[in-house]
């Protein structure tokens, strides 16, 4: 068996730039624990459920051409992270104006829940406007950039949050509220104009990467779905299992979002940059980002599910201990989510936008098939938990699968055949069927977008 390439000596920035994401997941570990002394389990689990529709909004609501950006031209990614940045606010407006409605419908609009619509709406434009700019940032590889300004986005969310429930308001608006500032303040620290070209027209860019808005978007929306289908079975079951698996599910998830997915714009920036300049480079660089970050995850995530179980009575209070035996049940997911979540978007880099949304479908039908029986009380909710875990790590392992796939198809387009397949002629710039003929080198105006 071939070995892998030995792993580069970190620079100092890059080793400043891992202490700064490491110093914002200390900030959200600290926001978390003054959540449960701060707020009741009622308000937080209120929040989770509307923060949820955020989440799902908000990541989906660019459509991905944010994601386009990052390895299109350079004539076409100012254009695209223009339309991307628009599209985030026109969504926030939508999901703030459906939220009122929704309370029109049920009879329930008074002045907090006109409140609670506009946080949502805000937080909506807010989550999704900062990661468009971190995608901005990823493409100009200015990655201690981006980690400064994740430290900061913990820090006011946290201090906002601090600062809300000390004046009396310890509402689950107060939460959206918090986190709605937090990102805004990431948004504009990341946000740098760049004036599109005058002759690049807006329908031609949109063509060209129409598959990242046709597959990747909606593959975006059913994985954000996926995430919260468990919240919305468990709400299902009772109120305490809800609550319980919201905390286990921000406490388990703190490592993949703060360490995991903060790395995933320098991750994800230098596969895409050899994407574009050294297609054969990059399925190495993702084995080895692959390795390290599963081995990091199984150990960070064991000694926090351990350690939270052990210490949440004292910690969290007593009302919390349920949920630190959830945490346990999701470990095996949490540490596959934790090493594949922040790769995942090298797929649709390399053009498979289609084998992204196939598999985003699968996962979200599991997760529902899973949680039926605990409803329909064949097994017990603790059991679906756990089986629910273990059907996760099947499908991230499917990922990686597809993902190492794509890219040994990148190196055969570069110059070395894959599995028989001839090489495409770079004269006439055609390939055969099987080849990767999204990845040509870099300078041919060619991107995976255009040609998935």
């Amino acid at each position: 068996m071939r070995r892998l390439p030995a792993l580069p000596v970190p620079s100092r920035d890059r080793v400043g730039t891992a202490a700064l994401m490491m110093a914002a997941q200390v900030v959200n570990l600290a926001g978390i624990l003054l959540v449960t002394r701060l707020y009741t389990p009622a308000a937080f689990g209120r929040y989770a459920a509307v923060a949820a529709v955020a989440a799902v909004a908000g990541g989906a609501g660019a459509l991905r051409l944010d994601v386009a950006a990052a390895t299109a031209t350079e004539r076409d990614a100012p254009l695209l992270l223009r339309i991307a940045a628009r599209l985030n606010g026109v969504v926030g407006v939508v999901v703030a104006l459906l939220a009122v409605a929704w309370a029109v419908v049920v009879g329930d609009l008074d002045r907090s829940a006109f409140v609670e619509a506009v946080a949502l709406g805000a937080l909506t434009t807010a989550l999704g406007l900062s990661g468009t700019m971190v995608y901005a940032r990823v493409r100009d590889r200015r990655y201690r950039l981006v980690a400064v300004v994740k430290l900061a986005t913990a820090l006011v969310q946290s201090v906002a949050m601090v600062a809300f429930a000390l004046s009396g308001d310890r509402s689950a608006t107060a939460l959206l509220a918090a986190m709605a500032l937090g990102y805004a303040t990431g948004a504009l620290l990341l946000f740098r104009p760049r004036r599109p070209a005058a002759d690049v027209g807006v329908r031609d860019v949109l063509r060209r990467h129409r598959p990242f808005m046709t597959a990747s978007a909606p593959a975006s929306l059913i994985n954000g779905l996926t995430l919260n289908v468990p919240l919305f079975f468990a709400a299902a079951v009772s109120s305490v299992a809800a609550a319980d698996l919201a905390l286990a599910l921000r406490v388990g998830v703190l490592p993949s979002a703060l360490l995991g997915q903060a790395l995933m714009p320098i991750l994800f920036g230098e596969i895409a940059h050899q994407l574009r300049s050294s297609p054969r480079r990059a399925r190495s660089s993702y084995d080895r980002a692959l390795v390290g970050l599963f081995v990091a995850g199984a150990v960070l995530l064991t000694v926090l599910a351990v350690g939270t179980h052990l210490a949440a009575p004292f910690v969290l209070g007593p009302e919390w201990a349920g949920a630190a035996t959830v945490l346990l049940l999701l470990l095996p997911f949490l540490v596959g989510q934790f090493a594949v979540v922040p790769l995942s978007q090298t797929l649709a880099g390399t053009g498979g936008n289609r084998e992204q949304l196939r598999w985003d479908v699968g996962r979200l039908l599991t997760t529902g098939l899973v949680f039926l029986p605990a409803l329909a009380g064949w097994i017990s909710w603790p059991v679906s938990l756990l089986v629910f875990s273990l059907a996760m790590v099947g499908w991230y392992g499917v990922h990686v699968l597809l993902t190492r796939a794509a890219l040994s198809r990148a190196r055969a387009v570069e110059g070395q055949p894959v599995d028989g397949d001839r090489v495409a002629d770079t004269r006439s710039g055609t390939a055969r069927r099987g080849t990767a003929g999204p990845l040509t080198p870099a300078g041919s105006g060619r991107t995976a977008g255009e040609q998935a």
